[in-house]
């Protein structure tokens, strides 16, 4: 018998897997099968290949993440990037350049600066400003009504299914298309009358799209550079 299988056969009834057997002997994976696959190892030896083979897997589906992270950020600088470029010749557009000033106001931004949650959102109480945002998000960034979601924000003294009709029948999205409200207290008023005036609540308006979302940014970006003089 060949002195380098004798040695694999040694190292297989350790444990040692057909990657670390063939680095070590520098023997092809293919001739290992053939010579170890009816060999019968002990349940240590296979109790080592498993913890192996589970690490193995665990450092693969880091490096595979990492890997994703990466190319994520990739994309979504380019698109940002992009994005900031086309602002000069979107501002002649007075809705765009209403709706991107909104937004840098109003608008959900964290995503652009760590936050895992990336996605449009836009909270407001203003109905007619929420009108012109709805417009902005259609007209502008071509989303269809279909991928908006709203969450109302209540309060105690909101009569939650009025202010759901009324900010359905404003918006155009369809009230199953809401998520769940929210209902708040404030803590500095538990316990006295509640004098708030936002009868019809909160409402987040949400589009689950990072594409949207960073070129949105981008165009932030934009407009910053712009008024700024950079």
């Amino acid at each position: 018998m060949r002195k380098d299988r004798k040695i694999a056969i040694a190292l297989r009834e350790k444990g040692f897997s057909y990657n670390e057997i063939s680095k070590k002997l520098e023997v092809p994976k293919s001739t290992l099968s053939y010579w170890l696959s009816d060999l019968k190892i002990s349940d240590k030896a296979r109790k080592r290949l498993s913890v192996r083979v589970y690490k193995g897997s665990v450092a693969g589906l880091i490096r595979r993440n990492k890997n994703q992270t990466i190319l994520a950020k990739k994309r979504a600088d380019e698109i940002r990037s992009v994005a900031k470029k086309e602002v000069k010749y979107l501002l002649k557009n007075k809705l765009f350049l209403i709706g991107i000033s909104l937004y840098w106001a109003e608008g959900y931004k964290k995503g652009a600066n760590g936050s895992k949650w990336k996605a449009v959102d836009f909270a407001n109480s203003d109905p007619e400003m929420v009108k012109i945002m709805m417009i902005f998000f259609r007209e502008i960034l071509g989303v269809k009504t279909e991928k908006i979601k709203i969450q109302l924000m209540a309060h105690p003294n909101i009569d939650v299914g009025k202010a759901v009709n009324f900010w359905s029948k404003l918006s155009g999205v369809p009230k199953n298309q809401f998520t769940k409200t929210c209902c708040s207290v404030n803590s500095r008023s538990k316990g006295k009358r509640n004098k708030n005036t936002l009868t019809k609540g909160t409402i987040h308006i949400r589009i689950n799209d990072v594409r949207l979302f960073f070129k949105v940014i981008g165009w932030i970006d934009g407009l910053k550079d712009i008024l700024l003089g950079l």
